[in-house]
């Protein structure tokens, strides 16, 4: 369920750029919608439709969408991959403890040792 427009929707979003980055600590920090599907943990996205706030990560304007290797200039599946985060799992884990900023902050830290991502046969 996606939480809607107003105060709990900003109060998130704001969390969310207080983290640091979950690539490379850096700061200030982005809220980056996670628009790909993955059935097996129920998120769907409709094309062409950002996704509710619920599915932001914090990522710095560089890694996001600034730098060489910015997730924006690359394929957004494939690039959570080749960096071994799970953003599904590490956006629900936000949004769990949101407004927490102290175990906001945690979370995006240890985004790699959450929920590794790894290509299953």
């Amino acid at each position: 369920m996606s939480i809607g427009h107003g105060e709990k929707r900003d109060a998130h979003l704001k969390f969310i750029r207080r983290c640091p980055c979950c690539i490379c600590g850096g700061e200030p920090s982005e809220a980056a919608h996670v628009r790909f599907s993955d059935a097996k943990t129920g998120k769907v996205s409709a094309v062409g439709q950002k996704p509710g706030d619920e599915w932001t990560v914090p990522l710095c304007a560089r890694c996001h969408r600034e730098g060489p290797q910015a997730q924006h200039k690359s394929g957004e599946y494939g690039w959570w991959m080749a960096h071994r985060i799970n953003p599904i799992e590490l956006a629900r884990r936000l949004f769990a403890v949101s407004p927490d900023i102290e175990r906001g902050e945690s979370i995006a830290r240890q985004a790699r040792r959450l929920a590794p991502w790894r290509e299953t046969a």
